[in-house]
């Protein structure tokens, strides 16, 4: 008897973005379908300009699609009008970016609550308790007086870390979380991550380009050209990982070289061709 999958937290269906600067159409993302797994970490990875970071930011809400469908558990988030769009985003998803985006004037407990606040609401009893243990957790105990300029940057990101699962969101978005730490203050964030995924069964999106960072994950899906090429589920490890990059990036190049040659050759092809074949 086989078991059925459970229903994806998050996906993509022939979704397609495309910006028109001075006219000049590019594609970011090109008919991509993607489900997210519930209770799993997943990271993606591309080479600068693959359309990693729209996937993530047309997966999150926080642009739209040119054609296609996102959904976000059963909800489809595509069609909705800006204030639901917005009223979702602060209620079923969270967010970590590299610039901690902290308000500097906020203490680090009042940067935690600030979801609460843009909803215009408190935390009851039951959300109390869950922002209590997560800052326990994360180790902000005696930092919660404090503002963002007075502590470092590994307890800002676990400060934007706690922020984003306060409301214990649906899918949490990490965008290049660990780019503006040192090492051992990546490598803690990183295990904080995890632990989020493994005990408190968090789904989290991780866009990244480090494959030290994306080897804590669940899933790998790899982007090339707006379109995810290739994905690892089983052997995931920081060598496979660059390995696999470097493998795409040779394919990438090998087909480009290709694409020249063509193009160095059809002038010559088309002049033979109106010939009629003779030389």
């Amino acid at each position: 008897m086989t078991t059925a999958s459970p229903m994806p937290i998050a996906s993509l269906r022939n979704v397609s973005k495309i910006f028109d600067p001075d006219g000049a159409a590019l594609v970011a993302l090109n008919q991509v379908s993607l489900d997210i797994a519930p209770a799993r970490l997943t990271a993606v990875m591309g080479s600068s300009g693959s359309g990693k970071s729209t996937l993530m930011h047309v997966l999150a809400g926080l642009d739209r699609p040119s054609s296609g469908t996102v959904h976000i558990g059963e909800r489809e988030i595509t069609a909705l009008h800006e204030d639901e769009l917005t009223a979702l985003r602060r209620r079923r998803i969270g967010f970590v970016f590299q610039a901690f985006n902290l308000m500097p004037t906020l203490t680090v407990r009042e940067n935690i609550l600030l979801p609460f606040e843009l909803d215009d609401r408190k935390p009851d009893a039951n959300e109390r308790a869950w922002i209590t243990s997560i800052i326990k957790r994360l180790g902000l105990d005696e930092r919660l007086k404090h503002r963002p300029g007075e502590i470092s940057g590994g307890q800002q990101q676990r400060t934007a870390i706690a922020r984003a699962l306060a409301t214990r969101p649906d899918i949490l978005f990490a965008d290049e979380p660990t780019g503006n730490l040192d090492g051992r203050s990546g490598r803690e964030v990183m295990a904080i991550m995890s632990e989020a995924v493994r005990e408190l069964g968090q789904s989290i999106v991780l866009v990244t380009h480090d494959p030290i960072v994306a080897a804590h994950a669940d899933r790998v899906v790899f982007i090339a050209d707006g379109t995810p090429v290739s994905e690892l589920n089983d052997t995931i490890s920081a060598e496979v990982i660059a390995q696999t990059m470097l493998d795409l990036d040779a394919q990438a190049e090998a087909a480009e070289n290709a694409s020249s040659e063509t193009s160095q050759y059809a002038p010559e092809v088309s002049q033979y061709a109106s010939d009629g074949g003779r030389r």
